[in-house]
This record gives C-alpha cells, structure tokens and sequence, in this order.
C-alpha cells in the first residue's frame, strides 16, 4: 500500500503543477506583427478542472484507504520528529485526514525544492518561460525578490504543519507537544531534506556533464547553469587539484551532510 501511496501523491502533485501552469499568460508569438493576434489571457483558463481532479483523487483515495486498508492489516502514519501517529484506516474522518496531510507533506517538500530552482536560476535567465513557469507555482508571473519568495515558502509550510497538528487533535490522534509548537522549525528542517536531494543530483548531472558532451540540449544547459550557482559560494577557494575540480564534491559532501542530520533520529535527538 505505501508504494501505491506514493504513486497517488505524484499524481496528485502532477494536478497541481498542471493547475499552477495553466495560469500562465499566453506567450507572444516571435511573428506577433505579421501573423495571428494571439488571443489574451491564460494558457488554460479551465486549469480548475485539475485542482477539483486533485481533490477528487485525495477523496477517493481515503474512499479506497477506509474500504480496503482494514482487511490488508494496513495502519497508515505521518512521521513527525520523534513519534509517528497513526491513522486508523476504518475511520473515514482519519483515513481523509491521512490521505491530505500525507500529500501536503509532499507539497511542502516540492514548494522547497522550486524555491531552491528560483534562487540558482541566473539573472539573464530570469525572463524566459522556465522562470515563469516557477514563479506561477507562486501564484506570480513576475519575479519576486529572493528573501519575500523564501519568507513566503516558510509561512506557508508553517501554517500547514500548524493545519496539520491541528487537524489530527481535532480527529482525536494524541500528537505529543501538538499545543506547545517549539518543535515546528525542526519538522520544517525535516522539510528541507528534498532540497538537499535536490543538490545533489543537480551536482551529480552537472559532474556528469562536465566529463561526457551532451550536446546543445536546454536540459544539460540549464544543469550547467544551477551548477554553477550552486558552486559559487565556494568559488573564492582554491580547490583545484591538478587538472580535477574538487568543489562540486565539496558541494556534494555539504549536502550529504546536510540531508544525515535532517534525518528523523538526530532531529529527534535535538529534544532530548
């Protein structure tokens, strides 16, 4: 059942990037003067069409969870810091709860994950369609300053876990320390560990490009330039070797670091 969660949750994740990008205005055509006035507006204007899919998958995916998840022996939970409740999938109230919570956990992960793409986009590339593309995820077509797009990303997580916590009291699953809030800046940490996966594959494919050509492709250029953003904090260090660039690894091992110290245990560990 976990594996067919996850699938859901892509699924559910892909409505809603669907439904953010139908909000982008309709580009102009490069022959705008001579050819077809391009109709004003949205590229989708019925994009609402996939946030009521999304909220008819999140219900019929408690639907299934409450019908069959019983007699699979399945008990469903939402790992927090240090406890993990559970969801008694024969209770349709927690089995909804569950199958919303769970996907706002992923969003929240994914919302991190376009604000790190935001913030290693260079500045030349700041008007092209991809930046829009990122920016309407926001709920914004134009760019914004780099602090108010993070503040934003932490408000929004925030409310969410607060929602969250909430919502399990008010369905009566005991969440420990649910009133006092002190461990929400660690479960946004725990957030953050998508964006430390995030680096590394960046690094990762920019290592890999770096040694084997992959042609002019947009992809391989736009992991050329994240790279570059993501190595230049560590620019004004000396971290040549011979003909060898050791500062993508350096990067890598930061993350890697990062992403172990994230971990359930030693977060946990943190409120002891």
């Amino acid at each position: 059942m976990d594996w067919l969660h996850g699938i859901l949750n892509l699924i559910g994740l892909l409505f809603w990037v669907l439904w953010r990008a139908g909000t982008l205005p309709r580009p102009k055509p490069s022959n705008a003067i001579t050819g077809p006035t391009p109709r004003p507006g949205k590229i989708f204007k019925h994009s609402w069409i996939y946030l009521i899919g999304l909220t008819i998958l999140l219900t019929l995916r408690a639907a299934f969870y409450n019908q069959f998840g019983p007699g699979l022996d399945w008990i469903p939970s939402l790992e927090l810091i240090h406890e993990a409740p559970h969801f008694r999938s024969d209770f349709f109230p927690r089995a909804l709860a569950y199958s919303i919570l769970s996907f706002a956990r992923w969003l929240i992960a994914f919302y991190l994950c376009l604000a790190l793409l935001i913030t290693i986009t260079p500045r030349e590339s700041s008007s092209g369609i991809w930046v829009s593309f990122l920016y309407c995820q926001f709920g914004r077509t134009k760019k914004l300053p780099m602090i108010t797009l993070w503040v934003a990303a932490l408000i929004i997580t925030s409310l969410l876990h607060i929602v969250g916590i909430e919502w399990m009291t008010f369905i009566g699953i005991r969440v420990e320390n649910s009133q006092n809030y002190y461990h929400l800046p660690l479960l946004i940490m725990l957030d953050f560990r998508a964006a430390t996966y995030l680096t590394m594959g960046i690094i990762s494919l920019y290592v890999l490009n770096s040694f084997i050509y992959f042609g002019e492709r947009k992809f391989w250029k736009n992991i050329d330039e994240f790279g570059k953003q993501l190595l230049l904090p560590i620019r004004g260090v000396n971290l040549v070797i011979g003909k060898i660039d050791l500062a993508p690894f350096v990067v890598m091992g930061f993350a890697y670091g990062l992403s172990y110290i994230l971990r359930h245990d030693q977060l946990a560990s943190w409120l002891q």
